[in-house]
């Protein structure tokens, strides 16, 4: 074992008085600091009480199972034990170094100066000045070549070790880079293997003219985004393309700028609003000394912990958002984007010694409270349409069916269901497929891998959700289309008889609930237009495909239910108070038990199975808008003899009966018990 790890071990086992004997050991496990890349992190409360300790103990784990001559294992140990020192240390202690000029900013530079502080503390005999120049420029080189394959720093950064590197010191320099990397991940090793060998042989061999073009380093700065979805050559073509003048000003920024942290900071926004926040950085650092940016600032105020796990704070997210869409690339480029009374970007130095600003968004003191007010919000779903009420007022939503802060677990929960959705892919003809709120994606990959060789085209109303579409159909080479559109204007989008099949998929009572239409919200004036719509669109046999809420009939028919949850009564009362698809009337039928119509005690069951997570939305939701006998009444008077069902059913939906068993008891009045409504009507209409 290395002697580095059998220190951290002694320490981990009890024995402080260790670090007596290492500094090193000493300053990285005595602070109070947590600069680490959250890159890597999933959740920010369950992190490391010291990541930085933790990272340098699994680097020296590394480069313990390397074969490596003692000479170099014993170099690329010491490299190791100091060059993240500087991201540690208690409060006095980081004082003092800022006090002697350590630029702890930039962990490279801060860490090299306290690894010479303290080697020039020891007495003259015990010093190698050949050695501790080596290991010195090893250390301030520390962790570039990585930073370069990223695109984060320019190759020039790496010339104090291009000075002093010889051919015979890649072995030494390979190792280093490995446990640098593997310590972060052994994918991400895996996946920089071939390009850090033959980077580590250039600078070995004396090659001093490697840098990147402009458009290759945003490339690697964008190697998130792209994964995720976002064609970069695509989006660069577009935007500077027609703006050359934005594309002259960052080239000469990036050649003169390294950067740090631009991954973790800027992934989640798109290409556009990236190429936005880098002129509004070059504007504001224009004129000053300033070759090293941190976007560690913004990394860290991005991020929060919501369910337990590190996300990005749609609601910061959505202010800086909406800040920049006031102004183009152009007007940023001349100068002329204008200021915004809640959210501006800063980028200052992070001390005053240091050649390196932190950039950040700073938020007006409305915009903090109402971020502040919205976190808080979450915990208790009654303030969830406050929260949508405020980002309105504010302007801050995308657009009015923006979800926010549940717009990952909506889009998770379009893609359940995958049973049903196979069935509706067996009833789809043609050869163009329309999917109408597709969601997550997933009724469009089914439609496309069961009928290939057709068109398959998602529509959606909601700008998130067609953003999201397009990286899943980049990120997974999907076939099928995705586009923005209203579904009540159809045959705007794909044109007259343009289309074979419509699927509408637990989307109708959506529009039914959340579209106003001449005037209203719950109109069936939605479910009409939306039909005509579609039968414009349809070509002859083409098929409209619904799945979605039911009620029963008789609906005069009444049911008891008695709650076993002792919050039970309580939640429903809430709910008669919240719902907002219609009056519903109850009375008592007991202790924790109550006497309503059928169709009001299915409506109020659907919200009460999924529990307070679903709530803010469902008591904004109809499920069910038409019995068995009004849906069928009302297809045929609205498509006259135009069309013809083929298929119409009604069932109850796997799940209910499960999930509401050990919450209630359901009787007829009589107290008798009696089975759950039908929840669900599958219905096939084909154009005559």
């Amino acid at each position: 074992m290395l002697s580095s790890l059998h220190a951290i071990a002694e320490l981990k086992s009890g024995n402080t008085l260790i670090l007596r004997e290492h500094k090193w050991l000493k300053y990285l496990s005595l602070t109070k600091e947590k600069n680490v890349n959250l890159e890597q992190v999933e959740s920010l409360e369950q992190m490391a009480p010291n990541p930085v300790l933790e990272y340098v103990e699994r680097t020296l784990q590394v480069l313990d199972g390397l074969s490596l001559h003692q000479e170099e294992k014993e170099l690329v140990e010491e490299v190791l034990m100091w060059s993240e020192t500087a991201k540690c240390g208690l409060p006095h202690q980081r004082r003092e170094w800022l006090d002697h000029g350590f630029h702890l900013g930039i962990h490279n530079i801060g860490s090299a100066q306290i690894y010479a502080s303290e080697m020039g503390k020891r007495p003259e005999s015990k010093q190698n000045r050949e050695r501790e120049k080596l290991l010195y420029v090893l250390i301030l080189t520390h962790g570039l070549a990585g930073q370069y394959i990223r695109g984060e720093v320019r190759y020039s950064s790496m010339k104090p070790l291009i000075k002093v590197a010889t051919e015979e010191m890649f072995p030494l320099l390979y190792a280093l880079n490995q446990c640098i990397v593997a310590g972060v991940s052994p994918e991400i090793w895996d996946s920089v293997q071939k390009e850090m060998e033959m980077l580590n042989r250039w600078i070995c061999e004396g090659e001093t003219s490697k840098e990147h073009m402009f458009q290759e380093r945003l490339r690697r700065l964008r190697d998130l985004a792209s994964l995720r979805g976002e064609n970069f050559d695509a989006v660069y073509d577009e935007w500077m393309g027609s703006s050359p003048d934005a594309e002259k000003l960052l080239e000469r920024f990036f050649r003169k700028t390294d950067m740090w942290y631009v991954e973790a900071s800027l992934t989640d926004f798109s290409f556009e609003e990236c190429i936005k926040i880098f002129l509004l950085i070059e504007r504001k650092t224009r004129g000053a000394v300033m070759e090293q940016l941190s976007f560690e600032p913004m990394m860290k105020e991005l991020y929060y912990d919501y369910k337990g796990r590190k996300t990005v704070n749609v609601y910061k997210k959505r202010i800086i958002e909406s800040y920049l869409a006031e102004c183009t690339i152009e007007e940023i480029v001349h100068g002329k984007h204008l200021a915004n009374e809640h959210v501006h970007l800063k980028s200052a130095p992070l001390h005053s010694h240091e050649a390196m600003a932190g950039v950040g968004f700073s938020f007006s003191r409305a915009g903090e409270k109402l971020i502040e007010f919205c976190q808080e919000a979450e915990k208790s779903p009654l303030y969830d349409r406050a929260i949508v009420l405020l980002y309105d007022l504010f302007n801050f939503r995308k657009d009015a069916f923006d979800r926010l802060n549940n717009e990952q677990t909506y889009l998770s929960d379009m893609n359940s269901s995958q049973d049903f959705k196979k069935k509706i892919s067996d009833y789809a003809v043609g050869k163009t497929m329309v999917d109408i709120g597709p969601g997550g994606g997933v009724m469009l990959d089914l439609l496309t891998r069961h009928h290939p060789g057709t068109t398959v085209i998602g529509i959606d109303i909601a700008v998130n959700v067609v953003e999201e579409l397009k990286r899943k159909k980049q990120r997974e080479n999907a076939t099928w289309e995705v586009m923005q559109g209203d579904a009540l204007k159809l045959e705007d989008y794909i044109g007259k008889e343009g289309a074979d099949t419509i699927v509408f998929s637990s989307i109708l009572h959506e529009m039914f609930s959340y579209i106003l239409y001449e005037g209203e919200r719950f109109n069936h004036g939605v479910i009409a237009q939306t039909l005509k719509s579609s039968l414009k669109a349809l070509r002859p046999k083409g098929r409209i495909i619904i799945r979605d809420g039911i009620m029963t009939e008789p609906g005069q028919e009444k049911r008891i239910i008695r709650f076993k949850d002792p919050h039970g009564l309580s939640f429903f009362k809430r709910y008669v108070r919240d719902f907002k698809g219609r009056k519903i009337s109850y009375r008592s039928a007991g202790e924790d038990a109550v006497l309503l119509d059928v169709n009001d005690a299915m409506e109020f069951l659907y919200t009460y199975t999924w529990g307070e997570e679903a709530y803010p939305h469902e008591v904004q939701e109809q499920f069910g808008y038409f019995t068995p006998s009004g849906f069928r009444d009302f297809i045929y008077r609205t498509l006259g003899d135009q069309a013809e069902i083929l298929v119409f059913e009604h069932y109850l939906q796997e799940g209910y009966e499960e999930h509401l068993s050990y919450k209630i008891e359901l009787t007829d009045e009589s107290g008798k018990p009696v089975r759950l409504p039908d929840s669900t009507c599958f219905i096939v209409v084909e154009k005559k």
